[in-house]
């Protein structure tokens, strides 16, 4: 609040989004409409994949990114505010400035970048009340930000909402280890899986704009899953109004296009 901002909202809340839909999704069309699905949370992972497997861009989940579920969930409550989305990810920077997000997402700053903004500003964290406003995700929307935390959280959200259905996963973190998985992918060696991609090694904690050890931040993560209200997606308290905003409530103006 030091620099002006409102409010502070996890988009773990997204996450669990996220995660609801990639589960019914998953379910919906693999292996009936397509051989395998991959997450879509990762924009870098996900621009690779379409870039470069062109053939396979309809893999890809439909899901909208946590990022973009939490700021149109942010507007929706909030008219006519502006949203700054902050965390390790620079390339997040590329997917807000994409014509069917834009109006969402008003502004992207890497955990480095504010770092310096609190330093411009002598900020004494010592001085400041303590407001804790990040709450209401789950365990497994916070563990998002790891490798690997998105395939368990869509396949525990399975277990939970398809009583005996079997979800086999497959992950990578790297470019160079996503392409790999996609090549085996392409060859048929992960039909009916859901396969997770993370184009840092370690997961979005590992992002160019972070501001301290990855294995510090992994430790971070799981310690803030840890107590959550809630451990798992499917208990969101914002599922219901999840069609509204997969849907568009926020469509791009014309002025925008």
């Amino acid at each position: 609040m030091a620099l002006g901002f409102k409010d502070a909202v996890e988009v773990a809340i997204g996450a669990d989004l996220c995660t609801i839909e990639e589960a019914h999704d998953f379910m919906k069309e693999v292996p009936a409409e397509k051989p395998f699905m991959a997450t879509s949370c990762c924009p870098a992972w996900a621009m690779m994949a379409k870039k470069l497997f062109p053939e396979l861009s309809t893999n890809i989940s439909m899901a909208l990114t946590p990022m973009v579920l939490t700021a149109r969930l942010i507007k929706k409550q909030h008219p006519g505010c502006k949203v700054v989305f902050v965390g390790p990810c620079a390339a997040k920077k590329l997917e807000a400035g994409r014509r069917t997000i834009r109006s969402d997402v008003d502004f992207v700053l890497t955990f480095e970048e504010l770092a310096g903004m609190f330093e411009a500003r002598d900020i004494d964290f010592d001085k400041l009340e303590p407001e804790d406003t990040m709450h209401g995700a789950s365990g497994d929307g916070r563990g998002f930000a790891v490798g690997g935390g998105v395939a368990e959280a869509v396949v525990n959200a399975i277990k939970e909402l398809y009583p005996g259905a079997e979800v086999k996963t497959a992950g990578a973190q790297g470019l160079a280890e996503c392409k790999k998985l996609l090549t085996l992918a392409k060859a048929g060696k992960y039909n009916g899986y859901l396969l997770e991609g993370m184009a840092c090694p370690g997961g979005c904690v590992a992002g160019a704009g972070t501001c301290q050890p990855i294995a510090k931040s992994t430790a971070s993560v799981a310690l803030h899953k840890k107590v959550s209200t809630h451990q798992h997606a499917y208990e969101s308290n914002y599922q219901d109004i999840l069609s509204g905003l997969e849907e568009g409530l926020f469509d791009v103006p014309e002025e925008d296009k």
